[in-house]
């Protein structure tokens, strides 16, 4: 189970995280630390747009939750039900 932890403890190495914004606690960011420039004054950025953020605008973060388990793709027998792709047509 994934839990909230304090920004303190947020990895600043460029992997994607979820962040609480500090003024508007019902908001959620996915961001990332920006470890290639470490003299930025928003070293907090976001994926969704050009926008970053200070390092004290988040108060907690969490990682991205696992992929669920099953198959990456259909089982074959629903492949071959539903075809691979591309049009699909009634008969």
């Amino acid at each position: 189970m994934r839990t909230w932890r304090a920004m303190d403890w947020a990895p600043q190495d460029g992997r994607w995280i979820i962040a609480i914004h500090r003024d508007d606690p019902d908001r959620r960011a996915v961001i990332r630390w920006d470890p290639e420039n470490a003299v930025d004054p928003r070293p907090w950025h976001v994926a969704s747009c050009q926008h970053s953020y200070p390092a004290d605008a988040f108060t907690d973060w969490m990682e991205f939750p696992d992929r669920p388990p099953g198959p990456a793709r259909p089982p074959e027998s629903e492949i071959h039900r539903y075809g691979s792709g591309g049009d699909h047509h009634d008969a």
